[in-house]
């Protein structure tokens, strides 16, 4: 039997705790380490060092560095030496136990380093999900990179699907023929004296999605017709209704065609001058004012008068308050208040100027459902005015958008009016209560303004943000009695956007909410402001309103032409669009545009409607400022 040498063994621990004295040459192995002491004789453990080979010829412990003369292998096989070109191995090339990245990973589970490409990531937040088919990446410039709609190339490529444009059966022209009055010829007595708005109906949960619509016109005996001393004007209203899907368009024909909302046959000329029309889109109900010659009255009166309609659009009942001290006059043109629920109730602002005093006043009107008619609590003289001049501010919805209450009680509509010949602001909340005089916040330069209601930047609060229609200023109100933030700084006129949507008193091409939150489309009718190498043709344009800062973002324009479907003859008449949201009006996003069309040759009084597919993402064209 061979023999078998065997050193003094033990683990390090125990080594330590005993910490013999080795003697000469003796030998002890750390058994969990695997290294080595050899004694002196004198030295007690603790004070030895490991023990290693000599330095020639082979590698020490504590060398930095091993160098062979012949090769060094694993199982017979050379391994890589430091001057080798390659090194090739059949196993993963390993460092602290984890993969070492090889020539094929890159482009594939790892990148390759690039400075540019560091800072770039550094620098921008980019989306954490994919955008829509055919969207394309966008920056803000601050950093935000998002998913937007393609631009188009160029060129007008808008070719929409379009309903048939289908007009009133009876123009306001040939009105009278239907009343069979001798010798009675009517005549449509101008553009500026009509107007149309969403009217309500039954299928739509809510109403500022209604797909009814009214219209009305002032109209008067023609000239042959006064010659023989036959007398009749006033305003005449009907209404028709849409189904976006068809295009269908429907007009009611109940009464002759029309119906009369007030009407005088004593006076011999005409008995219409100025008025404006005032409502809540989808309420069915309109009220007015306008220097008249009302029902009964043998001159010109300033007067308001209230009408209201069904869910069919036909008319049901009238009232008024006519002269000095009881009736406004003020400017042409239709003028838009907030809903303060579904069935579009709320409370509405008629204002002009008295003819007692010749102050701006005004009369609080409550839109409410279960009556055909508004109410108002009577006139008001604008507090601390000292003019004539009181103007109401255009009021935009965006449905969805949550309604005033206690918490959020922004203003649901607003006027200006002169103070010492500057310009202050009176606004009415959803419970009817008015504010006092609000100077502060805004641009007093100016009278005409125009206010959205927004998503404020916190999601979850809605607000106004109003603007002048001079330079674009923008003032943000959350509370109805309380001075908005003032943004007037960020000012938008010169090189920045600012939308057109069309002249203030034969027609308005209106705002309509995408349903995209903030934006909104409008069909610019002018070449200004100037952009695209300075020129921007007729055409739509959509937009969004960043409510941290008033200013417009996310800026398109689809180009329309004189051959684009549905909109040849409307690129310079008296229109007004409206957005439509599907079949039964309750979708979140807007499906298709309905655009009004109030032909006035001649004194025709020609209504015609119809309805318009929405530009393809491709047909938008980026807005580029400078």
């Amino acid at each position: 039997m061979a023999d078998r040498i065997q050193i003094r063994r033990d683990t390090a621990a125990n080594w330590t705790s005993a910490n013999p004295t080795l003697a000469q040459a003796e030998l002890g192995l750390e058994t969990d380490t695997g290294k080595l002491k050899a004694g002196d004789g004198s030295t007690a453990w603790t004070s030895l060092g490991y023990y290693t080979l000599g330095t020639t010829g082979a590698a020490m412990y504590s060398d930095a560095t091993a160098n062979f003369t012949g090769d060094l292998q694993k199982s017979g096989v050379s391994v890589p030496a430091y001057g080798d070109t390659t090194a090739n191995f059949t196993g993963t090339l390993q460092q602290g136990g984890s993969n070492v990245v090889l020539d094929s990973d890159i482009g594939s589970t790892v990148q390759a380093h690039d400075a540019n490409l560091t800072s770039f990531i550094g620098a921008v937040n980019l989306p954490t999900s994919d955008g829509s088919a055919s969207q394309v990446l966008q920056t803000d410039g601050s950093g935000a990179v998002t998913f937007a709609d393609a631009a188009s190339g160029g060129g007008v490529s808008y070719d929409p699907t379009v309903g048939s444009e289908t007009f009133i059966p009876t123009p306001g022209n040939a009105y009278g023929a239907l009343l069979g009055i001798t010798h009675y010829n009517s005549y449509a007595t101008s553009s500026s004296y009509a107007g149309a708005a969403r009217g309500r109906d039954g299928s739509a949960s809510n109403q500022a999605k209604s797909n009814r619509f009214l219209v009305w016109s002032a109209f008067r005996s023609d000239a042959h017709a006064q010659s023989v001393g036959v007398y009749r004007g006033g305003l005449i209203q009907t209404s028709f209704s849409v189904v976006p899907s068809t295009g269908v368009v429907t007009w009611t024909t109940a009464g002759n065609d029309w119906q009369e909302v007030w009407m005088n046959n004593t006076y011999s000329g005409s008995p219409n001058s100025t008025q404006q029309f005032f409502t809540i889109p989808g309420s069915g109900q309109i009220h007015m004012n306008g220097n008249i010659v009302h029902t009964g009255q043998s001159s010109h009166q300033f007067s308001c008068v209230e009408w209201g309609t069904d869910t069919s659009g036909v008319f049901q009942n009238t009232s008024s308050q006519v002269g000095s001290g009881i009736g406004l006059h003020g400017e042409n043109g239709v003028r838009l208040a907030l809903p303060i629920n579904d069935s579009a109730n709320g409370y509405s602002a008629n204002t002009g100027y008295d003819a007692s005093n010749s102050k701006g006043s005004y009369r609080i009107y409550n839109i409410n459902s279960t009556v055909y008619a508004p109410s108002n609590a009577g006139l008001s003289q604008c507090l601390n005015t000292t003019s004539s001049t009181c103007s109401k501010v255009n009021m935009v919805d965006q449905p969805g958008i949550p309604y005033p209450d206690a918490t959020h009680d922004y203003p649901v509509d607003m006027w200006f009016y002169n103070v010492s010949g500057q310009w202050s602001c009176q606004t009415v909340n959803y419970a009817g209560t008015v504010s006092g005089e609000i100077n502060s916040g805004f641009n007093r330069e100016f009278y005409t303004y125009i206010a959205f209601k927004l998503m404020d930047s916190d999601g979850s609060s809605p607000c106004v943000m109003m603007y002048d229609t001079q330079k674009w200023s923008p003032s943000k109100w959350s509370a109805y009695n309380v001075a908005p933030t003032d943004y007037t700084a960020n000012t938008q006129t010169g090189s920045q956007y600012y939308p057109q949507y069309g002249p203030s008193y034969g027609g308005m091409g209106g705002f309509v909410a995408t349903g995209v939150q903030n934006e909104f489309i409008c069909f610019h009718y002018a070449d200004q402001p100037t952009y695209q190498n300075g020129y921007t043709p007729i055409g739509l344009q959509r937009f969004k309103i960043d409510p941290a800062t008033g200013k417009f973002t996310d800026m398109y324009h689809c180009p329309i032409g004189r051959t684009t479907k549905g909109w040849n003859s409307r690129v310079s008449d008296s229109h007004y669009m409206y957005g439509l949201y599907g079949d039964d009006g309750n979708s979140s996003t807007v499906t298709h545009l309905c655009v009004i069309r109030n032909d006035h040759s001649s004194g025709r009084g020609r209504w015609a409607a119809q309805v318009i597919g929405l530009p393809a993402a491709s047909d938008w064209i980026e807005i580029v400022l400078g």
